[in-house]
């Protein structure tokens, strides 16, 4: 089977230049917690979180962090955060992102999913552009 017989035809994306205001507010009205980000041709360049987010608000310490108990104080976080907010995406976006192309089998997709433990995989046409995702609900609905 192809990944277009299991995709969910989701499209929720962003452009680089939208604000990081503005992906927290697509975040929270789409459900989602990650999401890809093209161009103006639908074309995908890169993925972006809302752990690229947090990272974004605590550089370099972040990674040194065990538990939550090591930040200090909460408001650090907050405080970088308004200083980020009108930044655009590109700024924290990740450009070596995974896809997988529509025409590609359903197999390699599951590979992909697992192997690198992604919650979800963008779809690309044959062009580059967007055309749905596939979850880990898609191959457990696909596999039922």
């Amino acid at each position: 089977m192809k990944v277009r017989d299991i995709m969910t035809k989701d499209l929720t994306s962003c452009e680089k230049d939208v604000s990081v205001r503005e992906l927290i507010f697509i975040f929270d009205s789409a459900r989602v917690s990650n999401m890809p980000i093209v161009d103006e041709e639908d074309k995908v360049i890169g993925f972006i979180s809302e752990k690229d987010v947090i990272r974004a608000c605590l550089p370099g310490y972040f990674d040194m962090l065990h538990t939550a108990s090591f930040i200090p104080d909460m408001n650090q976080i907050s405080k970088k955060l308004a200083q980020i907010a009108d930044d655009p995406v590109e700024n924290y976006m990740k450009h070596d992102m995974i896809v997988v192309n529509e025409e590609d089998d359903d197999l390699q997709a599951a590979e992909i999913i697992i192997r690198k433990n992604i919650k979800n995989l963008p779809v690309i046409d044959k062009y580059g552009r967007l055309v749905g995702k596939v979850k880990r609900i898609d191959l457990l609905r696909h596999l039922l």
